[in-house]
């Protein structure tokens, strides 16, 4: 349920409002109110608007909700697309997405940062310039949603997977100062006033699962990061999307690396942006990265050369030109790489994930083999 649709007719992207009162416009006839919109308005708007991110058609308007007591909306009047309906891998195939912008969507026309209103100059300069269009925008939407159509996975990783993991990571460091390998305990080493009896715990808690070894070095070899912020962000999505289908982004590995490249470039070369804390990594200069490649077919020395042609001309572009939904294809891309490469290991989490407990009931029990009493 998308706050802007694609006008076909008129080239361009629209909310409810400005596709109204265009309308208004151009058949003479007044825009009242959403309620009183002509029969011969909606047959258009059905045939005409696409669905941002999966370009059905068939667009019905959906008011806002407005609060009594201010008068003020609540929720932005927005368009339903039910016949067809949207195609599978549709951010917008939901009621929870009514009246809420997709994370990977950048609302270019909010211009509420200094960092977005430079972006938005760069956008309207490059359409003004002809370098791409709103057109090309939706074009590259809809080649991201093909890539992803065509690449979904289901989400079928362990949610208990990150807490084990680091569970048991935390074990081995524990285990620093057991016996070594081979080494049995004995009543002479029982008998050591300073034993690391939690060391040796830890160790036969290790020794369990011999094959969180095996897994745990195929995970460090690959260069997955499922510690840290990326794992945590993973370890969300995994929660959110359990049972779903997603897209993998590791099919666009080499765009993303271009992507990554050309924003980082763009963010020390262009003033407003270089002066601007966090322009590198932010979606904005990466969904306008993403543009500039896409419209260069990828190749880096063309989008650069437009870059060079743009960046000097902002400051006389009509702002209304970047009245359009940018697209970041890379929203969240370690996370979902890192999600998918873990779950290509199709690791087996135990039922039974709580290794401090085992540690505890590990030590006790070797305490009482040799007649050590526990520790107060």
């Amino acid at each position: 349920m998308p706050l802007t649709a694609f006008s076909t007719s008129r080239p361009g992207e629209f909310d409810v409002d400005q596709i109204l009162k265009k309308l208004a416009a151009e058949t003479g006839q007044t825009y009242v109110s959403i309620d009183k919109i002509p029969d011969g308005w909606r047959e258009h708007l059905k045939s005409d608007l696409q669905c941002p991110a999966c370009f059905i058609t068939g667009a019905e308007v959906v008011r806002g909700s407005v609060v009594s007591k201010s008068g003020k909306p609540s929720r932005q009047s927005y368009f339903r697309f039910t016949v067809p309906g949207h195609r599978t891998g549709c951010e917008f195939d939901s009621p929870e997405t009514a009246n809420v912008v997709p994370e990977n969507l950048v609302p270019l026309g909010e211009s509420r940062s200094s960092l977005t209103r430079a972006v938005r100059d760069l956008v309207c300069t490059g359409i003004e310039l002809g370098v791409f269009s709103q057109t090309s925008i939706r074009d590259m939407r809809e080649w991201f949603f093909n890539t992803k159509v065509a690449s979904l996975f289901v989400v079928t990783l362990d949610p208990r997977t990150f807490a084990w993991m680091s569970a048991m990571q935390e074990n081995a460091s524990r285990s620093h100062g057991a016996l070594p390998e081979g080494v049995e305990i004995t009543p002479e080493i029982a008998a050591l006033t300073n034993f690391d009896w939690r060391a040796e715990a830890a160790k036969v808690v290790r020794d369990r699962y011999p094959q969180h070894e095996v897994n745990m070095r195929a995970v460090l070899d690959s260069g997955i990061r499922m510690f840290g912020d990326p794992g945590k962000r993973c370890e969300s999505l995994v929660k959110r999307y359990s049972g779903r289908a997603v897209f993998d982004p590791t099919v666009l590995v080499d765009e993303y690396q271009k992507t990554l490249r050309l924003a980082e470039f763009i963010a020390h070369n262009h003033p407003p942006l270089k002066s601007t804390k966090g322009s590198t990594g932010s979606v904005s200069v990466l969904a306008f990265s993403a543009l500039l490649l896409f419209v260069s077919g990828w190749d880096m020395p063309a989008a650069i050369a437009a870059f060079a042609k743009i960046s000097p001309a902002v400051g006389t572009a009509n702002p209304e030109l970047g009245n359009v939904m940018g697209l970041n294809p890379f929203h969240d891309y370690q996370a979902w790489s890192t999600l998918k490469q873990l779950q290509d290991f199709a690791f087996e989490v135990p039922d039974d994930i709580d290794i401090k407990a085992q540690r505890v009931a590990a030590e006790s029990a070797l305490r009482a083999k040799f007649g050590i009493p526990p520790q107060a």
